[in-house]
């Protein structure tokens, strides 16, 4: 089986002195929404929107594919050193037209950002998607400032992510951030995979808290009760924790931020670079 090579950058940034990270704002009309176990469906439709199209559904095939996003986020979920504290959805409420009084509409879901810690409190990034209707607000500098001050509190001195070469515009991002490339790894992907059919149901625009079985009828069902930022978010989510349905896991979940640390190009071989960053 052929395969291509990816070439991919670790980079880490220090959370004590750097403080670029820190400056970052969300834009007016978006808003964090903190992890919640009711939202794990909706991280993991949010990741597969902003990836499905995106080279790294070709590096890791999981995030290619709906039902693989699921998996992907049920075993960040299961690790050891998952902070919830660095783990956040950002998201639009658009205005509802034609009220004068303020209403809770359907949230348009616009990124998201899981954080693990391991034992030596090294906070590690897993992934960071941001649909391509929200790109170029700033949206990925504010989620990832949310990420790195979790992890500062939960007290961390560095934090890692990983990212595509080729991707110089999310390379460029991070090194504002203060961020610095350590390490490079070459990722290795089998050719055949690269054209499998992926999954395209249409998930750019989710109600908060809605089951994964009801997806069909989220657009009929959008508006809920009204409330102020993150307190009424907690507190529906907290209401529709015991509709959620996730689906059974099967064996063999991909872990897309375990990569060989000693991959190695063949003689001979050149590295594809490759768009993007996680």
């Amino acid at each position: 089986m052929e395969s291509t090579y990816f070439k991919r950058f670790r980079m880490e940034v220090d959370l004590v002195s750097e403080r670029r990270w820190r400056a970052a704002r969300l834009p007016e009309g978006y808003e964090f929404v903190a992890w919640n176990e009711a939202l794990l469906d909706v991280h993991a439709r949010t990741k597969f929107a902003a990836f499905r199209q995106e080279i790294d559904a070709v590096v890791f095939p999981c995030l290619g594919r709906l039902e693989g996003c699921r998996r992907l986020m049920r075993e960040i979920r299961r690790k050891a050193g998952f902070l919830p504290q660095a783990t956040w959805l950002v998201a639009r409420r658009p205005p509802v037209p034609g009220t004068t009084a303020m209403r809770v509409g359907p949230l348009e879901w616009c990124g998201t950002i899981q954080g693990v810690i391991d034992r030596a409190g090294l906070g590690s990034i897993q992934n960071i998607g941001i649909l391509p209707m929200a790109r170029g607000r700033g949206l990925g500098s504010c989620l990832i400032a949310e990420s790195l001050a979790g992890f500062r509190a939960a007290g961390a001195r560095r934090a890692t992510l990983e990212v595509t070469a080729e991707n110089t515009a999310a390379i460029r991002l991070y090194q504002r951030l203060g961020f610095r490339r350590i390490k490079t790894i070459y990722k290795s992907v089998e050719q055949a995979r690269r054209e499998r059919h992926r999954e395209r149901p249409s998930v750019d625009r989710l109600p908060l808290g809605v089951p994964a079985s009801q997806l069909a009828s989220t657009e009929a069902n959008a508006n809920a009760a009204a409330g102020e930022h993150r307190g009424i978010i907690a507190t529906m989510v907290s209401a529709v924790v015991s509709g959620m349905v996730v689906a059974a896991e099967p064996a063999g979940v991909a872990d897309s931020q375990r990569l060989p640390e000693d991959s190695a190009i063949p003689a001979g071989a050149d590295p594809i670079l490759s768009p993007r960053g996680r």
